[in-house]
């Protein structure tokens, strides 16, 4: 078989380009005998059947067959395929390189496409897993929701057992309902403003009525304790309320209306109280770590912040700021800066509206707020709970004079002291404090004796000074340096001996309560909460046996 490759021939004074071709098996066609003039065969003009086989795209005729080799020799014919052989080795490199930039294409191909059979499971597996994700996370905001819908419904019961005055754990009330204990329905009459009523008859037990619980033990009965059914609707045509006496069993502990924990703060402070009576007052600090447990379960209710821009600078302690709902505003300034003082109101006995003021002792640059709240809130008596130094810190910037006679001026007032007298633990001063022409009394009580970090061994002093303050009009400012703890004990003392006066029971629990919904932190320490306790305990037994002053 002959190749032939890019062999320029010419024929007819004309040259034709060859590209590459396989002649094979050419097969000669006509006449096979002799030529005319007795030459060979094969140097002759033969006609040749061609079968031809395709290399690249077309084809050519051989070169010894296309008639531009006429009249050559065989050493030309020889040389032409000397040619031939050196540019088919020629096409040989060009087919090689071709066939390799065909090979590497098809590589390129097969990697993108094993690129993409593997990208694509793992686009698939991906969304996947998101949507796994996206699932849980709505699954678990459901459950969410959920949990805090049957919360809400189960704090809402429980906020309405409060408000009925009947929330209490079950074992509570199951103890309670075994206890043998006698009911009886007793009439107690409220204090209202005198007005033309009609006589109320007496409420008599009805014969129909269950028997609830009776009584099996000692001859000897314990006093009653008296506790007000809150919420209970006033009967129809009468100004006396209904109450329920129970006397317990000798050794059962006194009854007490506590929220559940579950409740918030502000629930706790307005519904938890513990009515004692006489008796059970003096029994109870007995057992001072009943007392203790009792106190820490109050929340404290003191307030993070307060809405007032620049009012740091008047807070004698950071973490101790006046509540909100009862701070006392100053007049005569439309600048919140400059009407704020760290002091609240607080209620007395029976919801007394500012029957005292707490506030802290007055900072150097507060002493003039200090004197502009006492003359706006007209105040009749000043209490001070603190000395002004306390293990080398200050506690309380003097603001008034010390010696009779003593003049001081703070911004627009003027205070001067007429009269000093000392007492068995404490300091009576009367001031006479002036602004702008007109004068006042004010009569200032000292109580220096306190210790530091600890409570008074005797509570006698101070019962006197609070029943010396409690027949003054309010309202009374009552201070100490922070103006919770010492201040706290003050007022809870003299608002549970004018409760034991009126009522003939005190419920230290419930006013420990008011203070600290009217400001938060009263009554620092357990310690502190005992000696209420026994500052009370010790007024109770000079009323002998004096009856409450409560009355239609």
């Amino acid at each position: 078989m002959w190749q032939c490759a890019d062999a320029v021939l010419f024929h007819g004074g004309t040259g034709t380009p060859l590209t590459h071709y396989y002649t094979g098996d050419a097969v000669p066609y006509g006449d096979s005998s002799k030529s005319k003039d007795g030459s060979n065969p094969s140097d002759a003009y033969n006609y040749y059947l061609i079968h031809e086989q395709r290399w690249r795209s077309d084809a050519v005729l051989p070169v010894s067959l296309l008639p531009a080799t006429e009249g050559m020799t065989a050493r030309s014919h020889q040389r032409i395929r000397q040619s031939s052989l050196g540019l088919d080795d020629a096409g040989m490199d060009l087919q090689t390189a071709q066939l390799g930039a065909r090979a590497g294409q098809e590589v390129a191909s097969t990697a993108t496409l094993s690129w993409l059979d593997w990208q694509l499971p793992f686009f698939v597996v991906l969304c996947a897993l998101v949507g796994v994700i996206l699932f849980t996370f709505v699954i678990l905001l459901w459950l969410r929701k959920q949990m805090s819908c049957e919360k809400d419904t189960e704090d809402g019961d429980r906020r309405g057992l409060v408000e009925e005055g009947a929330a209490g754990p079950p074992e509570k009330l199951a103890k309670e309902i075994r206890d043998p204990v006698e009911a009886q329905w007793v009439c107690q009459p409220v204090m209202k403003p005198p007005v033309a009523v009609q006589p109320t008859r007496p409420v008599k037990l009805s014969p129909a009525l269950p028997e609830v619980m009776t009584l099996s033990g000692p001859e000897r009965r314990p006093e009653p304790i008296r506790i007000k059914a809150k919420g209970l609707l006033e009967r129809r045509g009468s100004s006396a309320s209904l109450t329920i006496e129970l006397a317990p069993a000798p050794e059962s502990p006194p009854s007490m209306v506590t929220p559940t924990r579950e409740c918030t703060a502000e629930e706790f402070l307005l519904s938890a109280g513990n009515v004692l009576s006489r008796a059970q007052l003096c029994k109870v600090i007995k057992d001072p770590s009943a007392l203790h447990k009792e106190f820490w379960d109050v929340p404290i209710n003191l307030p993070h912040k307060v809405d007032v821009c620049g009012s740091g600078v008047k807070n004698r302690y950071g973490s101790v700021l006046p509540n909100p709902q009862s701070r006392v505003v100053l007049p005569g300034s439309d600048d919140p800066l400059a009407s704020y003082i760290n002091a609240n109101y607080i209620r007395g006995f029976d919801g007394e509206e500012t029957r005292y003021i707490a506030t802290q002792g007055p900072l150097a640059h507060t002493i003039v707020d200090f004197w502009r709240m006492v003359w706006a809130e007209r105040v009749s008596t000043i209490v001070m709970m603190t000395r002004l130094h306390e293990a080398t810190k200050t506690k309380c910037e003097l603001y008034f004079p010390l010696e009779k006679g003593g003049r001081l001026h703070s911004g627009s007032h003027t205070i001067v002291v007429n009269s000093v007298e000392s007492k068995d633990g404490y300091t009576i001063r009367e001031l006479e404090l002036g602004f702008e022409g007109e004068r006042r009394h004010v009569q200032h009580y000292w109580y220096d004796t306190w210790p530091d970090h600890a409570v008074p061994q005797a509570a006698g002093a101070l019962v006197g000074l609070a029943a010396e303050v409690n027949s003054s009009p309010g309202p009374v400012v009552v201070h100490c340096s922070a103006g919770i703890g010492r201040t706290g004990c003050f007022i809870a003392i003299a608002t549970g001996m004018v409760q034991l006066l009126r009522d003939g029971n005190v419920d230290v629990l419930g006013i420990l309560c008011q203070m600290r919904y009217d400001r938060g932190g009263m009554v620092q320490t357990a310690e502190q909460y005992e000696f209420v306790h026994r500052a009370l305990c010790l007024f109770e037994q000079t009323l002998g046996n004096l009856t409450p002053t409560s009355g239609d």
